[in-house]
């Protein structure tokens, strides 16, 4: 068991999912000392970190703050002093920003690389602010992804606000993906898919059944190719779920009579899922008509209700207010869900200000549940 001070894990969240270091603040109530050890031990010297770190260009900026941050507390006190190894390590990562590989006229500087992100989460959340916090209570869910906004002509290689969203919801509400056939539109790099598998896993008997299947599609090969290699990741607990697997789906298919009959076989016979999941994928308006119709073959009358949870970051209140008329002219039933407005993923902070705002979990399904 690892305990630590909660305002010190709030520097391990942020660390390991690359909060900008102008939005943490190092404790003033532990002693230097402790504060010192930990970053020694928890983050400098951490195996996962080691082996799936955040990328270069974050780390160069997160050990200059801290360094700036223990000279200044240590000044006075001439028995303490940063730890060589802090040193050691910062100056190998300002080695590695020039040379072979930097960006032409960006003063020796290479472009932003792809790193790991990890997120820890937890299924029983606590009342209060606890006085320690046991690293044991938490999941984490690792992920390799890209640091640009698009990359190889897509959105899908990062992680966008309302995953973080309608992950936290079905954290809170596990039993809503409990031994469940799940299919997840638009998976992207994989990170809502590895939370369902876990909390599936999570969520079964030691002794009970399947804890249920998990099907991610996405219409780009080279992100389903990097959602599957990261819900595959060791460290990851959806890595051991035994019904997991990615899949090439075109929204398009739904629109088009040589196409509509196999992707129904698909969604209906395959998949034959109970709940389907999808965040942040309506960004384009084009995308409306082709997204509904998807969700009418899927949610069609079953001898079961199925149903559909969608979250989305209102960019373009037209946009938005397409989607639910498309959906509500489709025939199908549409309801807002309200949801908790606390922060469970900490790089939400980046947003600065409401972590929530402007994202809306909407409830499709083809009659009233």
């Amino acid at each position: 068991m690892v305990s630590i001070h909660p305002d010190l894990f709030q520097i391990l969240r942020g660390y390991a999912s690359l909060v900008p270091p102008n939005r943490l603040q190092l404790p003033a109530h532990p002693q230097t000392q402790i504060i010192h050890d930990f970053l020694v031990d928890q983050i400098l010297l951490n195996g996962h970190f080691q082996k799936y770190p955040p990328s270069p260009e974050y780390q160069r900026s997160f050990w200059k703050w801290i360094i700036s941050q223990l000279e200044q507390r240590m000044a006075n006190d001439s028995e303490m002093e940063v730890d060589s190894r802090i040193y050691d390590h910062y100056m190998e990562l300002l080695t590695s920003s020039t040379g072979a590989g930097a960006t032409p006229g960006l003063t020796g500087q290479r472009p932003p690389s792809q790193a790991y992100v990890t997120h820890f989460w937890r299924l029983d959340q606590e009342n209060g602010l606890p006085n320690a916090v046991d690293l044991d209570d938490y999941q984490t869910t690792t992920l390799l992804e890209s640091r640009t906004m698009i990359e190889s002509g897509t959105t899908g290689l990062r992680t966008w606000l309302a995953s973080f969203i309608l992950a936290q919801y079905l954290i809170l509400n596990p039993v809503l993906v409990r031994r469940k056939r799940i299919l997840e539109l638009g998976a992207g790099v994989g990170f809502l898919g590895s939370v369902v598998a876990s909390l599936q896993l999570l969520e079964r008997p030691s002794d009970g059944p399947s804890p249920g299947t998990l099907r991610m599609s996405d219409i780009n090969d080279a992100v389903l190719s990097r959602c599957n290699d990261n819900v595959n990741l060791p460290c990851n607990l959806s890595s051991s779920h035994p019904d997991m697997s990615c899949c090439f789906l075109d929204w398009s298919a739904a629109l088009d009579t040589d196409g509509i009959a196999p992707l129904t076989s698909l969604l209906n016979d395959e998949i034959d899922a109970d709940l389907i999941v999808g965040a942040d994928i309506v960004f384009d308006p084009d995308l409306i008509p082709p997204l509904v119709a998807v969700l009418r073959l899927a949610l069609q009358v079953n001898s079961r209700p199925r149903s559909a949870l969608i979250a989305l970051t209102t960019r373009n209140p037209t946009t938005m207010e397409k989607f639910t008329d498309a959906v509500r002219d489709s025939g199908l039933i549409l309801g807002k869900v309200e949801f908790q407005e606390d922060i469970m993923f900490m790089e939400s902070l980046e947003r600065g200000g409401d972590a929530n705002s402007g994202v809306n979990i909407f409830r499709i399904s083809s009659k009233l549940q």
